[in-house]
């Protein structure tokens, strides 16, 4: 259950975001120490072209805007055993100078939408261990916390 979702309007991702999320997705790979390396193009090719992929933008509910100003990007993923499809929000992110206004917990809402409308039976989030804010957050949100699968490696391919 994510209670309290505030007036944001959230929308399907479309091409007119991108340039936007492009910006986001830059913003999101320097809060985790990392450098975005994808492209406009390859962002768009992924996210519009790719039938696992979807995309959710936000709009503040109480003032007009252009432009987005958070995003989540969700990939479906198919359970090999039971055969059971759902969605993980591989990115979530909100500008700086929107959160803590119920932006995040209403993409995640709306993603839950889109998960059960599509018939899909999970939809997770995961945040690194070093991120306690975000942690807390989905705890108040009263979404269920999964125990680690375990180490997790990563296969040398050059």
């Amino acid at each position: 259950m994510i209670p309290n979702t505030p007036p944001v309007d959230i929308r399907p991702l479309q091409a007119a975001h991108l340039p936007e999320v492009h910006r986001m997705l830059i913003d999101l790979a320097r809060h985790h120490g990392d450098v975005a390396t994808i492209t406009p193009p390859a962002l768009r090719a992924l996210v519009l072209d790719a039938p696992d992929l979807r995309g959710l933008v936000a709009f503040p509910g109480d003032r007009p805007s252009r432009l987005p100003v958070g995003y989540a990007l969700l990939s479906r993923r198919t359970d090999l055993i039971t055969g059971r499809s759902g969605y993980d929000i591989t990115h979530l992110f909100v500008q700086d100078v929107f959160r803590g206004k119920g932006i995040g917990r209403a993409l995640i809402a709306a993603a839950r939408r889109l998960a059960q409308d599509e018939g899909c039976k999970r939809l997770t989030i995961g945040t690194p261990p070093t991120n306690a804010a975000a942690a807390a957050a989905y705890r108040a949100m009263g979404l269920v916390e999964r125990p680690l699968p375990g180490p997790s490696f990563a296969v040398p391919l050059a």
